[in-house]
């Protein structure tokens, strides 16, 4: 893609895009390893379960200030991550169809934005609010993240669906290659996405409108020991989730140029 006009005015940060959602994936998993080594290290409790949810194992110091500091700046990054996505889209949008911003594209990829740009500031916002101190604010940021995260995944799919039908059309058409879909594979990408998208689905439902129906008290674990550990194992799938689909957007962005420019 050709460098952005950006007249008078000098670029002060210039960033490859695909490394941004990389990074916000290591700052992400460097604080949820840290917290759960820490928690091991120092013997805290995390609630008596055979296998800990991983904000119960960052209700104490020092790893609870670790925490909330990883996930907030992972939420920063997962923001601007949804921000470059939509505008990747958007372009690669209007090249296969030849509108500006009608359609249900860009109307599905509008909700996308939406809610991944709701959906980043809660996360930070749950590892705040921990399990010891706020069990009812952090409950409710956990299903205000998850929710909006996987309204958003699904509308990623749809779009994508969407970019892939148009794309075969064009190839029948005997259309020249869009230079500015510069995806590894637009078919690939696509088909990953779905399969996470798919697994995030199954694993959300059993983790908490399921997994929370099952259990008598959402905060004490001892008289369902068994059915928290369940859900525990199926919090740590869904995020592996996000982290697999966000780390899919590295094959995404191609040569995008993450750019701050001073004018």
């Amino acid at each position: 893609m050709p460098d952005l006009d950006v007249g008078q005015g000098s670029v002060v940060i210039k960033i490859p895009s695909r490394l941004i959602p990389q990074f916000s994936i290591a700052v992400a998993l460097v604080t949820i390893l840290g917290s759960v080594m820490s928690c091991f290290y120092h013997k805290h409790d995390f609630g008596g379960t055979y296998w800990p949810y991983i904000s119960d194992t960052a209700k104490e110091m020092p790893q609870a200030g670790f925490f909330s500091y990883g996930m907030s700046l992972t939420s920063l990054m997962i923001f601007i991550t949804v921000l470059i996505h939509h505008g990747k889209l958007k372009l690669n949008l209007y090249a296969l169809s030849g509108q500006e911003s009608d359609g249900a594209g860009f109307k599905r990829a509008k909700m996308a934005r939406f809610m991944g740009c709701f959906a980043a500031p809660n996360l930070g916002l749950l590892a705040c609010f921990d399990t010891s101190r706020s069990p009812g604010l952090h409950m409710l940021f956990v299903v205000l993240f998850f929710i909006p995260c996987l309204i958003y995944f699904m509308c990623i799919i749809s779009v994508y669906r969407m970019m892939v039908a148009k794309l075969h059309k064009r190839r029948k058409e005997g259309c020249p290659r869009i230079k500015r879909l510069s995806y590894v594979s637009l078919e690939t990408s696509l088909r990953w996405k779905t399969r996470i998208g798919a697994a995030f689905t199954l694993f959300f439902f059993l983790y908490l409108p399921l997994g929370m129906y099952l259990v008598t008290d959402w905060y004490v674990y001892s008289n369902d020991v068994i059915v928290h550990s369940f859900r525990a194992v199926c919090q740590h799938i869904t995020v592996a989730c996000i982290i697999l689909f966000f780390g899919s957007m590295y094959f995404d962005f191609g040569d995008l140029v993450f750019r701050i420019v001073q004018t």
